[in-house]
């Protein structure tokens, strides 16, 4: 029993995003922005436009800031960005929609944040 509630510790203390999950999530990102064609710049209008319409669409008055900035993202995809929130990850599946390279499915905000911990490498196959 012990054993047991040791490494189930073990493994919550483990699913904290690293410095290789980082790396690895942001060339991730980046992968499927370039697959879109789409430069830095071009991502941060695109999250600021997908933004304002979810703000539009709640009736809801726009924030002073939208999207993610041209900062943000290159810090992102260089895995510089200490612990991406939650939201700005789904900010990015939702413009993005990138696919499970297996699976085809559209990845969820588990599967990045499986690779932000190392629990995931999308580069390798399953």
């Amino acid at each position: 029993m012990v054993v047991a509630e040791a490494k189930r510790e073990k493994e919550y203390l483990r699913r904290r995003f690293t410095d290789t999950g980082l790396r690895r999530l942001g060339k991730f990102l980046r992968s499927w922005r370039e697959a879109r064609g789409w430069s830095v710049h071009e991502l941060s209008e695109k999250t600021k436009q997908h933004e304002a319409q979810f703000y539009n669409l709640g009736g809801e008055p726009l924030p002073k800031v939208l999207g993610v900035s041209i900062a943000g993202i290159s810090r992102i995809e260089n895995g510089y960005y200490n612990k991406p929130a939650p939201d700005l990850l789904w900010l990015f599946l939702d413009v993005l929609e990138p696919v499970h390279p297996v699976e085809q499915r559209l990845l969820t905000l588990e599967d990045l944040l499986l690779v932000g911990t190392e629990f995931w490498n999308p580069n390798v196959e399953a």
